[in-house]
């Protein structure tokens, strides 16, 4: 019975003092659609809806009340750094694209 406590408080002494060595500040949180400068300027008025889902692929924002304005949204995070935002809007009419925003 005392080996077994012994054995017991070792065991929890190490995973405790593992978590606590765990550096928070080093932790890269990323979220969103990831769009490659190089896609993104690929981009052209007058695209289809189907073009431009085949270059960008589909919005983690699905448009609700209005199916012709498309969201992009990523955000990057390393540890307590500050919050990096970039946003993309694409504007169709007519099932063609035409207006871009690029909010960095």
């Amino acid at each position: 019975m005392r080996v077994k406590t012994i054995l017991i408080s070792i065991a929890l002494t190490l995973s405790l003092t593992h978590c606590a060595s765990y550096d928070f500040s080093r932790r890269v949180v990323k979220q969103g659609n990831m769009l490659p400068i190089k896609t993104v300027n690929r981009l052209k008025i007058g695209l289809s809806k189907n073009d431009t889902a085949m270059l960008l692929g589909t919005s983690l924002l699905s448009p609700v009340f209005n199916n012709n304005r498309w969201d992009y949204a990523y955000t990057f995070r390393k540890g307590n750094g500050p919050l990096l935002i970039k946003r993309l809007t694409l504007y169709f009419s007519h099932d063609r694209l035409v207006r871009i925003e690029r909010k960095p």
